[in-house]
């Protein structure tokens, strides 16, 4: 039977290009993720009644012409600063801001958080496993 030879550089064509646009796509991801935070300041420290504490903390990839950004967390309690910052830096933070000026107060089981300036991230993924809590922010 006769080999077709148009047919084999089609097909050979056809798997290079999807190889480089695979190897395209995934370059271009792991080029524009953001990679690890380098927290370098403790902001907040909260203590919660179950045992866990909420954390503020900077992340100092900021600078002269970027502004630090600051994440806060829920974490079991530590002692030191150095314990927060190594053990955060592998955590998803529930709250990520332009600014430190959070404030929070809890009244009547309901915890309040006050936000100045401009809120770049909120999830609740973080808070799952406290249990029931109600959180009030005011931004």
């Amino acid at each position: 039977m006769p080999k077709l030879k148009g047919i084999e550089w089609a097909v050979q064509g056809a798997c290079n290009v999807l190889l480089v646009v695979c190897l395209g796509y995934l370059g271009a991801g792991w080029l524009t993720s953001p990679g690890a935070p380098e927290l370098d300041q403790v902001v907040l420290k909260y203590s919660l009644k179950n045992g866990s504490s909420i954390y503020g903390v900077r992340d100092g990839r900021g600078g002269a012409t970027v502004g630090y950004s600051y994440r806060y967390y829920v974490n079991a309690a530590m002692t030191t600063d150095q314990e927060i910052l190594t053990t955060l830096v592998s955590k998803r933070p529930f709250l990520k801001t332009r600014e430190p000026d959070v404030q929070v107060a809890e009244h009547e089981g309901v915890l309040h958080l006050s936000v100045s300036g401009q809120v770049y991230e909120y999830n609740s993924y973080s808070l799952e496993g406290l249990g029931a809590v109600n959180i009030d922010m005011k931004l």
